[in-house]
């Protein structure tokens, strides 16, 4: 029998604009929903998610209800269900780094997130019942994301890190977590099927045949807050590690590829257009070349992988589990403590849903 799984979020932006609708099409339009691999993962449904508490620190969106913060200007994602009132108003959360760089220009911090003692969010945490917190941070923000991660395992709450900043890469939070026997998750959630999903799983398929990869690289366009953010190197260095790590679990040296993002495009929104080529050496010798250019949006994107994230969480805080769980990281994550190809990845990942069905 379903029950409601009680969820916080650190950024209320584009990506969590989508989960929520994602929730609420669950509910009002069960019959339309693509993109949902699982329909119940260890008995929790997508329409069992309740959003119980979020924290952001623009100031556009604090002390709105949740409902009207997904729809705020600095939000992205394209409205494609109506959300009822939900009667949880977004909080200030610590600034910390959150808006170093271009993000800066554009947000301007709630005053009440300016020295903010981070332990509030613990206490609010306990406070809300929250079982599951979803981090969704700008890139970059590694103190910020690292206060959020420290809270929620203090809390007891599991944690889902969707933000390519070390938290599973972490040793001191790893051995938090276990120590507080709490789970996590991480890091940097992949795209539900993105440019590296398709790259990773072109390169299995080129492998499986023998064939040897020459030169490849995936490049990444978009017009969000994101992209914008990821448009300062020093902001978008860790997605560039984290990409390189998902592209060597797949089999090849990442060392020098180039992997996005690359560009803020401002009018194309929440549009993501990636283009890939692989160069390869097949049989004697001959040479094969593949070029693709993908687009889709982005922030349900991310939605269809937090739908499972977050279930998996539930499921792992319920068995007690404490620390990684790395059964199922390698295909949720770009970069998990233990990678995998796609293949094994995937394998894995079902592998888990069935012993928690």
């Amino acid at each position: 029998m379903s029950r409601s799984l009680a969820v916080a979020v650190a950024g209320a932006g584009s990506c969590f604009s989508s989960l929520v609708q994602f929730a609420a099409m669950a509910r009002q339009q069960p019959a339309q929903l693509a993109g949902v691999m699982h329909e119940r993962i260890g008995g929790y449904a997508l329409s069992d998610l309740k959003f119980v508490a979020a924290f952001d620190v623009d100031r556009e969106k604090v002390g709105l209800d949740l409902s009207k913060s997904i729809l705020q200007s600095h939000v992205a994602a394209v409205a494609h269900v109506a959300v009822e009132p939900m009667d949880v108003a977004v909080e200030p959360g610590p600034l910390l780094d959150g808006l170093d760089g271009p993000l800066g220009q554009v947000i301007t911090a709630h005053p009440d997130s300016t020295d903010m003692d981070p332990d509030v969010i613990r206490r609010r945490l306990v406070e809300t019942g929250a079982e599951v917190l979803i981090c969704l941070l700008p890139t970059g923000s590694t103190e910020g994301v690292q206060t959020y991660a420290r809270a929620a395992a203090l809390a007891g709450v599991a944690f889902v890190n969707a933000t390519p900043e070390p938290v599973a890469h972490d040793a001191d939070l790893v051995a938090l977590f276990e120590s507080r026997g709490v789970p996590l998750l991480g890091d940097d959630l992949r795209s539900h099927l993105g440019a590296t999903a398709l790259h990773t799983a072109l390169l299995d398929l080129l492998h499986s045949r023998g064939l040897q990869v020459v030169n490849t690289y995936q490049l990444n366009v978009g017009g969000n807050t994101d992209f914008l953010n990821l448009a300062d190197p020093v902001r978008s260095a860790s997605k560039q590690r984290s990409k390189r790590r998902a592209l060597s679990a797949a089999g090849i040296d990442a060392r020098t590829v180039a992997a996005g993002p690359n560009g803020f495009v401002p009018h194309l929104g929440d549009t993501k257009v990636g283009f890939l080529r692989i160069e390869a050496n097949s049989v004697l010798g001959s040479p094969l070349s593949l070029e693709i250019r993908m687009e889709v949006e982005d922030s349900p994107n991310a939605a269809g992988v937090l739908a499972n994230a977050v279930r998996v969480a539930a499921t792992a805080r319920t068995a007690a589990v404490a620390g990684i769980v790395d059964d199922v990281c390698a295909f949720l994550f770009k970069s998990p403590r233990r990678p995998a190809t796609e293949a094994v990845g995937l394998r894995d990942f079902q592998d888990y849903v069935k012993f928690v069905a």
